[in-house]
């Protein structure tokens, strides 16, 4: 049986706490024991725990229960874990919300629902424990109060409080765009094809650009008008990425270099073989890539250079050698060309604005609550929530 509240804790600040304890003892356990922390709090901070024999007693009570259920559910990480018991504490504040809400937007209000609300409000100012509450939140626990409010004053009135519910706003419609306006024309058309269009032989295909916007997914109806959405711009084009970051030497898809220029004939008795190069470059091993590089990113022919001089040898007139066993002069090889700046990587869509991801976190925190229940279902849709929010889905 709950014990009767002095008369000097009967504030709001206290009672509606004390209260929801008193009818969630038995059914959510965490739930009444973070309100009587709220409300412990709550009194010694004020310091009504001084103002006489009752409240003193009173407060003793309550803490000395706080310390008794903590040590009852150890295992409950609701209550012995901060993080959880915050995760845990916004999750059933959301659901009670959400129920109260259903039923308005059933026009299937009654006195029930006033309490619905109430109840919710209270569990969301619950959250102050853990700080300052975010904007929408606060928007939630003004939303609450308010229906709980007009709804027993049509009650009294001797009403329907139905006929007072806010209706859903209607989603905005989409402003159709203009096909002979210039702009949209050049959005929407196609680009001309040109020759630098047109694949190399063993090139791989280009990726198309996407010049329209990515699908818009509806929002559902909330409580409150839209806030103002931005425009939805389109995407970049893409720009695939260097296949190679690093010099190759070897590489057989650029221009052959040009020969050497005023290369001094070699003086030699050895005759010259038509099947045999005067100069040949020793083969340079090269990674494994692909044998041809789109047009765009091959490398520029090398600059001309000098080599040194060839070298001299002498050999007998009896046995004149083959031109084959002759061992090709060394020339230097020039620096290969630095490649091009890579290009910008393609952005991921998703949702990068900080009130997108602090819903996220919220929702993930929900997930983790709703596991340590074994509550699998609630816990695979907070999941999809924060997805979403994150622009995932």
């Amino acid at each position: 049986m709950a014990e009767p509240l002095p008369a000097a804790l009967k504030i709001p600040e206290v009672s509606r706490f004390i209260n929801r304890a008193n009818q969630l003892r038995s059914i959510k356990p965490a739930i009444a024991y973070w309100c009587e922390y709220h409300a412990v709090n709550q009194i010694v901070g004020k310091s009504l725990h001084t103002t006489d024999d009752d409240t003193f007693e009173f407060t003793k009570t309550l803490i000395e229960r706080l310390e008794a259920t903590k040590t009852e559910r150890a295992d409950d990480d609701a209550i012995v874990d901060n993080a959880a018991g915050q995760a845990y504490v916004e999750q059933f504040a959301q659901q009670t919300f959400e129920r109260a809400e259903r039923t308005m937007r059933a026009n299937k209000v009654t006195r029930q629902t006033a309490d619905t609300f109430d109840a919710a409000a209270t569990f969301f100012d619950l959250t102050r424990e853990w700080g300052e509450p975010d904007p929408e939140v606060v928007k939630k626990i003004k939303f609450a109060k308010w229906n709980a409010a007009r709804i027993l004053k049509a009650i009294r009135e001797g009403k329907d409080p139905n006929e007072t519910n806010p209706n859903a706003p209607e989603p905005e419609p989409e402003v159709a765009l203009d096909p002979s306006d210039p702009e949209v024309q050049l959005l929407s058309g196609a680009p001309r094809a040109s020759v630098e269009d047109a694949p190399d032989a063993g090139e791989p295909p280009s990726v198309p650009t996407f010049t329209d916007a990515p699908p818009r997914i509806p929002d559902d109806p909330g409580y409150f008008p839209p806030q103002p959405e931005h425009q939805p711009q389109a995407p970049e084009p893409f720009v695939p990425s260097p296949l190679s970051q690093s010099p190759t030497p070897g590489l057989s898809g650029g221009p052959p270099p040009p020969p050497p220029v005023g290369l001094p004939p070699a003086v030699s008795p050895v005759p010259e073989s038509p099947a045999q190069p005067a100069t040949q470059i020793p083969p340079q091993p090269s990674p494994q890539i692909p044998t041809k590089l789109p047009s765009q990113f091959a490398p520029p022919p090398p600059e001309p250079f000098t080599p040194p001089a060839p070298p001299s040898w002498t050999t007998t007139p009896s046995a004149p050698h083959p031109a084959a066993s002759n061992p090709a002069p060394v020339i230097r090889q020039a620096p290969a060309p630095q490649p091009p700046a890579p290009a910008p990587a393609q952005t991921t869509g998703f949702a990068t604005d900080q009130r997108d991801i602090n819903q996220a976190q919220k929702h993930a925190k929900w997930a983790i609550s709703a596991l340590n229940f074994e509550d699998v279902p609630t816990a695979v849709q907070e999941l999809r929530n924060a997805l979403r929010m994150l622009g995932a889905q």
